[in-house]
């Protein structure tokens, strides 16, 4: 007891907030990687279980002391190693007394244990244990409605007196969800959507919304780990097989690479498409646990172009038409430091898929049913994590992926991974790590260090090189790139952070002026330098300021860009809080688009692509209310300079000025 006391230096003791029911603010690295998966597949995430798990954490705490390894990577803060160093230190010292004795945890510093503060407590000796009865009767009750509309009609939701308007539904877009949760231990739940467009009690939607989703899920009950039935995904191994949550890729967290999340979990997001809908269980004895799931959806005519609108006549006609019937298992045995895994899935299919006619699809999958098999693995040795997957489609094609991290010193952490993913390997779910936004013709090998120069410098760099074996989309030849990124932390105290990153990406691409049906490649050259500042300056006011410099060359070509923005969080009363955001863009062209998230409404990726040159304000209000409720209000304004339309084919919108309008509420009982 006494070296735990003498360890805890009073000069580091940090200021806890209240985080009672309030989610902490992305880190301007972890704003980075968002904005960087956004930019890399073309779409906003929808799946925000993430964010509903790290609420449920703020009102019923992890305790350091008890919970699992799983509960703590459920975080998506710690790396293995430093879950491994907080276990170790508590083998040897015993259970934490204090918050603040993290401090003394090799490989924890104070802007790391300021992202924990929200969610994790000490002290309790033991954990809970509930019969049934406890399960549904101590948990928690959650209502949430969210309501959208874009005030300025496009051209789909136009008509005449002869034409109907081509989107059968207004541009209203609803979300309405309700959620029983015991933290750890059961969850019950119903979402309900409808998309802008989208018919509603009417025409193909005579049932009211397009889109419903039931889940119940338990945990930890007697030999039972987990219980899945209704809605839930899959996550298996490093992603080669399938992994259905969400999951980034390259960004300034560079060590964030390894993917890890409990491999059944229930869903109870808006997206349509990367879920199962069926039956799972997870039984657990020792070292050893085995899980198997059935699942029968009806998707969109294809894998391949599941959009989950149906607003006009053809994409309702889509809905439905093929029924995919999915059936699989894990195997898996663990210990402290070791973890084998061994995953099998197979795919059935109403119709069979058919590949596109374009060369970079030759390799494509093609029938109406699609086995894999793989096996994954972990190893923690003194200060090195091994871990990695090896994945076989039923054609025989391969695919692999490996990685290292290692603890150097104290202050260096480095990250060694290494993936070839077969030209002709296929995987519906697949989402593993990669320059390609699945794992599919692909050859590279990612290294990256972080360093801590100082108490309060922190400097992250990777480089990843890759090469394409086979063509792709946009690329008439095999090719080859490399990606680069520096990125560089300063918190002088718990109230200033100053961002700063550089990135750079040089790849290959089809020479856009060469009349071929095979054009040859040319080199494409990407740069973006970053710098953001996030500073509470009084109690209750917060100021962020961001500026990006970007480019584009390809050939004889080169698009610019300039993004500046600067923000305002006040909380006036300790109920009511008031967000302003003024963005100026300026783009060359759709090449060199610019990405920001922004502090949107609870759960939301508020996400905007920039490009073109204009002005983009956002206001929101927050008000939480007595007795659990809490409401939101947003709206967004662009205003876009010499343009008589924004947008394209239905969507555009004549003028130069594009909103959305956004409420929403929410009531915990």
């Amino acid at each position: 007891m006494t070296l735990k006391t003498a360890v805890l230096l009073p000069a580091l003791l940090i200021h806890i907030h209240t985080y009672s029911q309030t989610l902490s603010e992305l880190t301007a690295a972890e704003e980075s990687q968002v904005e960087d998966y956004t930019a890399h597949t073309d779409q906003v995430p929808e799946d925000d279980m993430h964010w509903q798990q790290l609420q449920a954490y703020t009102r019923h705490k992890i305790n350091l002391n008890t919970n699992s390894v799983s509960v703590l990577q459920s975080l998506h803060i710690l790396s293995p190693m430093q879950i491994q160093q907080l276990l170790r230190y508590r083998q040897q010292l015993g259970d934490l007394l204090s918050i603040y004795e993290l401090q003394a945890v090799p490989g924890f510093d104070i802007q790391l244990i300021s992202r924990l503060l929200p969610y994790v407590e000490v002290g309790r000796d033991l954990e809970p244990h509930y019969n049934w009865k406890d399960y549904v009767k101590k948990g928690e009750h959650t209502l949430l409605c969210r309501y959208g509309r874009q005030p300025e009609k496009s051209s789909g939701y136009l008509r005449t007196d002869t034409t109907a308007a081509h989107y059968m539904g207004s541009p209203d877009k609803l979300l309405l969800r309700y959620r029983y949760s015991l933290t750890h231990y059961i969850s019950w739940g119903a979402v309900m959507e409808k998309d802008a467009g989208e018919a509603f009690f009417k025409g193909a939607q005579r049932r009211g919304f397009d889109y419903y989703s039931l889940h119940l899920f338990v945990r930890q009950y007697k030999w039972i780990k987990s219980l899945a039935l209704g809605d839930f995904t899959v996550n298996m191994g490093q992603g080669l097989l399938n992994w259905q949550s969400l999951a980034f890729g390259k960004g300034a967290t560079v060590m964030q690479v390894k993917r890890e999340s409990e491999l059944l979990k229930p869903y109870a997001s808006a997206g349509e498409y990367n879920f199962f809908r069926g039956a799972g269980i997870t039984v657990a004895k020792g070292k050893w646990q085995g899980t198997t799931f059935i699942s029968r959806r009806l998707l969109d005519g294809s894998i391949t172009a599941n959009s989950g609108y149906h607003r006009t006549l053809t994409e309702v006609a889509r809905k439905g038409s093929l029924a995919q019937l999915t059936l699989g298992g894990n195997v898996t045995i663990e210990d402290n430091n070791r973890k084998l895994g061994f995953n099998f899935i197979q795919h059935h299919l109403s119709a069979p898929i058919q590949k596109g006619q374009a060369p970079y699809q030759l390799f494509g999958f093609t029938g109406k049913q699609l086995t894999g098999f793989s096996t994954d693995y972990e190893i923690t040795w003194k200060n090195m994590h091994f871990f990695g997957e090896a994945a076989m489609s039923n054609n025989g094609k391969t695919a692999l992926i490996n990685g290292l991290l290692l603890t150097a010193a104290n202050n260096v952490d480095l990250v060694v991974l290494y993936r070839n993913y077969d030209k002709a390997y296929h995987a519906f779910y697949a989402d593993a790590l990669g320059e390609f936004y699945k794992p599919v013709n692909e050859r590279g090998i990612y290294t990256g260090i972080s360093l801590k120069l100082s108490t309060h410098v922190k400097l992250n760099a990777y480089a990843d090189h890759f090469t394409f074996p086979w063509l792709q989309y946009r690329a008439a030849a095999p090719g080859r790139g490399r990606d680069l990124l520096m990125a560089m932390t300063y918190t002088p105290d718990k109230q200033t952070e100053l961002f700063v990153r550089y990135s750079y990406l040089i790849k290959q691409e089809n020479d856009d002026a060469a009349n071929f049906f095979l054009p040859p490649l040319v080199t494409v050259k990407k740069k973006s330098w970053r710098i953001q500042s996030h500073v509470q300056t009084t109690a209750g006011l917060t100021m962020k300021t961001r500026v990006e410099l970007s480019s584009y060359v390809k050939e004889e070509s080169t698009q610019q860009g300039f993004l500046l923005f600067h923000e305002i969080l006040y909380q006036i009363k300790r109920s009511l809080q008031l967000y302003i955001r003024y963005t100026r863009f300026m783009t060359d062209g759709s090449n060199n688009s610019l990405y920001t998230i922004t502090s949107g409404m609870l759960y939301e990726y508020a996400l905007s692509r920039l490009t073109g040159e204009g002005h983009q304000l956002q206001v929101r209000i927050r008000w939480k209310l007595p007795a659990g409720l809490t409401f939101w209000f947003r709206y967004e304004l662009s205003i876009y300079g010499q343009l008589s339309s924004i947008g394209s084919g239905w969507d555009e919108v004549k003028g130069n000025r594009k909103s959305v309008v956004q409420c929403q509420f929410q009531y915990l009982f």
